[in-house]
């Protein structure tokens, strides 16, 4: 049985989510411009939603429906119209409208609503929300760097470890996924799983803010290509360090942290912690709204320096080889 990493989890009880998932990534590769692409949310109640979720054939018979009172609206035929990502909760989907023919200031919610009085089109008023996804707009990241295998906004996870460390789900924060699979160690995918194999790597956030110098585009990219830099904040470098399964460098006696943190780049098994720092080195602005934004990323159990005055701070080199990030987050 091959493994199944993090990234793959998301979609892997899904054939049909993972096809439209990579049909979306191609879109956004041909230059689709994620203004088109909605997130909407049906209110249908815990019974209708589980029976969607888990019914493909009810599932399908739903999201028909939906492109076809979408196509009479918005006089776009129905295959330029993809409807994938069924999430859990409230049912909910993401949107695309595969065409240039399309002004987006015309979806709006009541209007939608209030044209589902046939019967036929009867069960789409029970939508409640609808809103765009901003990331690829604003921020304006290169689509090689990214894998819609890896986006995820709910279905976190609770009470697991990752790399031998506990996991405490990002909650509230959508995710999107960095293209990372086979990236590393000869294409070996061991760190990024989620079965507690030995070379399993643990969890981590780091919060980034507007006031960098440059583009949250163009720290995304330094980071995904270069790893991280340490700062000059080091509140923590004098701190004992009580991570027992640290292992010091043999090759790199100078750089032996088995006593103290010393200096290196700060991340946080926390999300609050993310948040926090995101919040106060000023959020990110993408078309007037302000975001938080930050990374979730995989570090290497023994090289984490934990600070004894703070466990929720690590510290670590930056570098590939000590943190991985493979998803970069929005709230």
């Amino acid at each position: 049985m091959g493994i199944t990493t993090a990234i793959e989890k998301n979609s892997s009880n899904n054939e049909e989510s993972q096809n439209s998932a990579n049909t979306v990534l191609q879109f956004i590769t041909n230059g689709m411009i994620e203004k088109k692409k909605y997130d909407l949310h049906f209110d249908l109640g815990d019974e209708r939603n589980n029976e969607l979720l888990n019914n493909k054939q009810e599932q399908e018979k739903f999201n028909k429906k939906l492109r076809k009172k979408l196509s009479i609206e918005y006089n776009i035929p129905e295959d330029k119209i993809i409807v994938t990502n069924p999430q859990k909760g409230s049912y909910s989907v993401q949107v695309i409208f595969a065409t240039d023919n399309f002004n987006d200031k015309n979806v709006d919610i009541n209007t939608l609503k209030n044209n589902c009085n046939d019967e036929e089109f009867k069960e789409l008023k029970s939508l409640k929300e609808i809103h765009s996804t901003l990331i690829m707009d604003g921020c304006k990241l290169s689509p090689d760097m990214l894998d819609s295998r890896g986006n995820r906004e709910s279905g976190w996870g609770e009470n697991e470890k990752r790399g031998g460390f506990d996991y405490y789900p990002p909650k509230k924060w959508k995710g999107f996924g960095l293209k990372v699979l086979g990236k590393y160690d000869n294409g070996n995918d061991d760190w990024i799983t989620y079965n507690g194999n030995p070379n399993e790597w643990a969890i981590a956030y780091h919060g980034i803010g507007s006031k960098l110098g440059y583009t949250v585009e163009q720290a995304t990219e330094n980071i995904y290509k270069g790893g991280f830099k340490a700062g000059n904040g080091q509140a923590c470098q004098n701190h004992k360090n009580i991570n027992t399964r640290y292992k010091p460098d043999p090759n790199d006696p100078q750089n032996d942290h088995s006593k103290t943190v010393g200096i290196g780049v700060y991340c946080s098994p926390m999300p609050d912690v993310m948040e926090s720092y995101a919040s106060t080195h000023s959020t990110t602005k993408i078309n007037g709204k302000d975001f938080q934004m930050g990374f979730m990323m995989r570090v290497k159990p023994d090289k984490i320096r934990i600070s004894e005055s703070n466990p929720t701070y690590w510290v670590l080199n930056g570098t590939t080889d000590e943190m991985r990030p493979y998803r970069i987050m929005i709230k």
